[in-house]
C-alpha cells in the first residue's frame, strides 16, 4: 500500500527507527501502536537492546581495553561511542572504528591511563588485520635464487620485496604491545610482569593474518621501516646495506611472499 501524507513509507520508518535508537529526534511515537507498553517504553526497550548489543561487539574487539578500565567504565565509553558513531550498516562485525578517539575525548581517563588510546589503536588494527586475506606462509624461494644470480630477468633495480597484504605496522610511545601480550597470555607471574612493565617505553610491532591466526611481534623500528619501504615498492637496489642485512628477519617472520616488478599491480 502506498504511503499517505501522514503515513511514512518503509524508508522513512527505517531512518526514523535508526534515529530513535541513537536518541535523535524522530516521529515514531505517533506510528507505534500502544498496548500494555506505551510507544516510549517500547522504543526504550529497543534502544537498550541496541546499546547492549553494540557494547558486546566493542567489548569483543577491545577486550584488553575493557580489562584495563573495568566493566562500568567500558560500558560508559561504549555508550558514548555508539551514540556519537552511529552504526552505518547492518554488518556489526566491522563496527568499532575510532574508539580510540572516544577514549581520547575523556581527559580524566587519559590523564590516569595515558597509554589507553594507543592500546585501543592496537586492538582495532588487530581486528582489521583479522579481516584481511590470510597469508599461508609461502616464501618466494625460487625468485630469491634468481635474484642472487641476477637470472631470468629478476634484477634488483626493477624489483622489490612484496609484503603480504595481510601485514600491518604499529608504533606507540607506550609499551602497549607488551601490555597486550601480558594481559592476553596469563601465567603465574602475570601480576609481577605487569608491575615491572615500563609502560612509557616506546614500541614498534608488526602484525599479520597468518595461517588463520593473528601473528603479532614486537620488533625494532628499523625492521618496521624496511617493511614500510617494501610496501611502498622501494626497489631492492635502493635499500641500504643495513636494511638488506635484515632480510633474514623478513624471511623468518614470513614477511615476504613474492618479488615483484616495481609499479606492477600489487
Amino acid at each position: 500500500m502506498p504511503s499517505s501524507a501522514t503515513t511514512p513509507n518503509l524508508q522513512q520508518l527505517q531512518h526514523q527507527f535508526a534515529a530513535a535508537l541513537h536518541y535523535q529526534p524522530h516521529d515514531l511515537t505517533t506510528t507505534i501502536v500502544n498496548d500494555h507498553f506505551s510507544a516510549e517504553q517500547r522504543l526504550q526497550l529497543y534502544c537498550n537492546n541496541f546499546i547492549i548489543g553494540l557494547t558486546d561487539v566493542l567489548a569483543a574487539v577491545y577486550a584488553t581495553v575493557s580489562a584495563m578500565v573495568g566493566d562500568d567504565c567500558f560500558n560508559h565509553l561504549a555508550r558514548q561511542h555508539i551514540l556519537n558513531h552511529p552504526l552505518s550498516q547492518g554488518d556489526v562485525t566491522i563496527y568499532g572504528a575510532h574508539f580510540s578517539d572516544t577514549i581520547a575525548a575523556q581527559p580524566t581517563l587519559v590523564s590516569t591511563l595515558p597509554y589507553l588510546v594507543d592500546l585501543a589503536r592496537l586492538e582495532w588494527q588487530r581486528d582489521c588485520v583479522s579481516r584481511l586475506a590470510c597469508h599461508a606462509g609461502n616464501l618466494p624461494l625460487q625468485k630469491l635464487r634468481q635474484l642472487e644470480h641476477q637470472a631470468n630477468s629478476i634484477t634488483s633495480q626493477q624489483y622489490y620485496f612484496h609484503i603480504p597484504t595481510s601485514t600491518d605496522t604499529f608504533s606507540s610511545q607506550y609499551a602497549v604491545v607488551s601490555l597486550w601480550e601480558i594481559v592476553n597470555h596469563p601465567h603465574s607471574d602475570q601480576h609481577q610482569l605487569l608491575a615491572t612493565l615500563d609502560i612509557n617505553q616506546p614500541q614498534t610491532a608488526l602484525m599479520q593474518h597468518y595461517q588463520w591466526q593473528i601473528w603479532q611481534q614486537h620488533v625494532t623500528p628499523e625492521l618496521v621501516t624496511l617493511v614500510t619501504d617494501c610496501q611502498q615498492q622501494r626497489p631492492i637496489t635502493a635499500l641500504t646495506t643495513t636494511q638488506l642485512d635484515l632480510l633474514p628477519q623478513l624471511l623468518h617472520h614470513h614477511l615476504i611472499d613474492d618479488i615483484r616488478k616495481v609499479n606492477s599491480d600489487d
